[in-house]
């Protein structure tokens, strides 16, 4: 089920962030903090393992091993951009068209919907609408 409504899922998400914009920044903010925290504490125990590895194979000081560690990271970065530069022009052709079909599938569902309603009944889904956005206009400001 949730396969089937994602995007309706990444628009309500959406929508949500753009009424509460505050708490939204204030949550991604953190979340990213504590996300490169992680990725910070995982990049000095692979640093230090590599660094200890080569110091105590090749028996080489602390300033050699050092050396060597850094170049290795460099070696694994510097393949790690390689394949992500080969990936990324399918990934966004990808992306391109999962949206595009998003885009018209719920395009072509909000038609269909529409033209089911009778008179009266979109009347009430617009003055609903209307009136969630007026009082949700006091909460913002």
């Amino acid at each position: 089920m949730i396969k089937q409504h994602l995007d309706l899922i990444i628009v309500s998400f959406v929508v949500l962030s753009i009424a509460l914009y505050d708490t939204t920044i204030d949550f991604f903010l953190h979340l990213l903090h504590f996300l490169l925290e992680v990725l910070h504490w995982a990049y000095e125990w692979f640093e230090l393992g590599i660094e200890h590895g080569v110091e105590h194979l090749f028996h080489t000081s602390r300033h050699g091993s050092q050396i060597i560690t850094f170049y290795i990271l460099l070696l694994i970065a510097s393949v790690a951009l390689y394949a992500l530069w080969r990936v990324m022009p399918r990934l966004y052709q990808r992306f391109l068209a999962f949206m595009q079909q998003s885009w018209l599938r719920r395009k072509t569902e909000l038609q269909l919907y529409w033209l089911s309603l009778t008179l009266v009944s979109k009347f009430k889904l617009l003055s609903t609408a209307m009136g969630v956005m007026y009082l949700s206009s006091f909460w913002v400001m």
